[in-house]
């Protein structure tokens, strides 16, 4: 009657086609869900003239809501915050109040439906089968517009007693199951290109309109600023996040997370510059370390020498004196033949004799070379025992390592210091433990044991150095500790005859005997003070 000179048609949409047919200007008018209007508005320019309002709701206009209900008998699903994990069926994504108002709800609770549920399940119509699928346990929570299952259980469809109201609301005047705030019903709205006066009319007569049977009927448009600050806060079309936005919103929400990452970056940070600070002060320290040992060392070798040239004057006196009386006697016996007028032929034996011992003087001669005299030998003074083997271990640290040798030390606490020369009694320390290391050269790795022990015996400090080396034969024993003895190319064999000789110079004695475990035990005994 509004309109007698033109024609009304009626073209029921979907949400996808009445959006096609305003982006092609298809249409005058058209009447949609709250939320799809805030849409259409904001991309189409859509006005709305009227607002559907349910008269016996209390709230002039305001009568759309969702419920939350799961079953009865679900005794683990009391609030909201028992819906973790639980399986979620509604009729589509894009469903005001069959989805959109309720995600709002459990978002606000610090349930995200799409992240925080086992399952999520957009059913589609007729709204009636979400009800039914849940109430056969296909879901454990459904969604549906507010005053549904009243409408079901008028119609015999269901018994309301079976399903239990999650976030139950009571606003005044509204008597359905309600688990939201209550939004503007649907609007009847107007093109952007729709004629002013046509609208007018249009708006004019409908407002004119009684209720119908259901109590439904049309007044003046309401504020939809509810609805938009929901599309705002679930950023949902037209308020979709920009990507700028949705790593502000990722940041946002995960910032704890974030600060947690940062924080442990930086402790990595300061990890590793502690590490390399600690690195770098410790290879100065090794470093300091090892050249404190090679002079310590070099010192040692100082005083070897020192101690060479008495062991190697009574060592030349015993091996040089044999040859040189061999070629005496043999030089006088050959004077007095050629005295005699014995022939040529009867000299060549003891000459060659002569030769011989010559050359063997030689190379005795030859094996001292190199040895010379520098220094004088440190003074005695009271010298804690320990303390000058754990020196030793020190100075030789690196070359037991690379030997393989497994160090055990068995040092008596508190033991009282021996009037000793330091250096003198350290080169005896070194000497063992290098002869030690040297022994087990042939050892398997693993079975490579040095052992050295320090005890209090009587009036004397013993200290002992034993090897798991292959030990000595009892006649090798017996010349151990002789100059020129030793089974080494490089060396002389003084090393143990040079100990053997600063031990006794100190009033102390120096042997050897076979390890328990194999290989060879050295000790030496040091008086204590006023025993020397």
């Amino acid at each position: 009657r509004a309109f007698p000179a033109s024609q009304v048609v009626l073209r029921p949409l979907g949400l996808d086609e009445m959006d096609k047919a305003l982006a092609s200007g298809a249409l005058d008018f058209f009447i949609t869900n709250p939320g799809d209007y805030t849409e259409m508005e904001t991309r189409y320019g859509a006005a709305r003239l009227v607002t559907l309002e349910t008269v016996q709701a209390g709230v002039p206009g305001a009568s759309v809501g969702a419920v939350i209900f799961t079953r009865a008998d679900r005794r683990e699903i009391r609030s909201l915050n028992d819906l973790h994990g639980k399986r979620l069926m509604a009729v589509s994504e894009e469903a005001f109040g069959g989805f959109q108002i309720g995600w709002g709800v459990l978002q606000r609770t610090g349930i995200d439906p799409f992240r925080d549920l086992s399952g999520l399940t957009f059913a589609g119509f007729p709204l009636d089968n979400i009800v039914r699928r849940v109430g056969r346990g296909e879901a454990d929570v459904g969604i549906v517009r507010a005053c549904l299952l009243e409408e079901m259980a008028g119609e015999g469809a269901i018994d309301l007693a079976d399903f239990r109201v999650l976030n139950a609301q009571h606003p005044p005047g509204f008597d359905c199951a309600l688990s939201s705030p209550l939004y503007p019903n649907w609007p009847f709205a107007k093109a952007r290109g729709t004629d002013h006066a046509l609208a007018k009319r249009a708006a004019v007569a409908l407002l004119g309109m009684a209720p119908d049977g259901g109590g439904q009927a049309w007044t003046i448009p309401l504020s939809y600023q509810p609805v938009t600050e929901l599309f705002k806060e679930l950023h949902i079309a037209p308020y979709e996040l920009t990507p700028q936005q949705v790593m502000r919103d990722f940041v946002a929400r995960y910032r704890y997370w974030f600060l947690l990452a940062l924080g442990l970056v930086i402790l990595a940070a300061l990890h590793v510059w502690r590490t390399e600070f600690l690195v770098v002060r410790r290879t100065r320290q090794l470093q300091e370390s090892e050249e404190r040992a090679r002079l310590r060392l070099a010192e040692l070798a100082h005083v070897s020498r020192q101690q060479t040239l008495g062991e190697m004057a009574r060592g030349l006196a015993h091996e040089i004196n044999q040859p040189l009386g061999s070629i005496a006697n043999y030089a006088a016996g050959s004077v007095r033949m050629i005295e005699g007028g014995a022939p040529a032929a009867r000299l060549e034996e003891p000459l060659r004799e002569i030769a011989h011992q010559a050359e063997h003087a030689g190379r005795v001669i030859r094996r001292i070379r190199g040895f010379v005299d520098s220094g004088d030998v440190s003074r005695r003074a009271p010298v804690d025992i320990v303390a000058a083997i754990t020196e030793a271990l020190e100075l030789l640290g690196a070359e037991l390592r690379r030997a393989g040798a497994e160090v055990e030390t068995d040092l008596e606490r508190g033991l009282p210091k021996v009037p000793a020369d330091l250096v003198g009694i350290e080169q005896v320390l070194v000497n063992l433990l290098r002869n030690a290391a040297e022994a087990m050269g042939a050892v398997p790795e693993g079975q490579r044991r040095l052992r050295v022990a320090a005890r209090r015996r009587g009036a004397a400090v013993a200290v002992e150095v034993c090897d798991t080396g292959p030990g000595l034969e009892p006649a090798r024993m017996a010349g151990l500790f002789e100059p020129f003895r030793g089974d080494k190319p490089q060396g002389m064999g003084l090393g143990l005859s040079i100990s053997k000789s600063i031990v006794e110079s100190h009033g102390g004695r120096i042997g050897a005997h076979e390890n328990a475990g194999g290989g060879l035990c050295v000790r030496f005994t040091l008086p204590l003070e006023g025993e020397a």
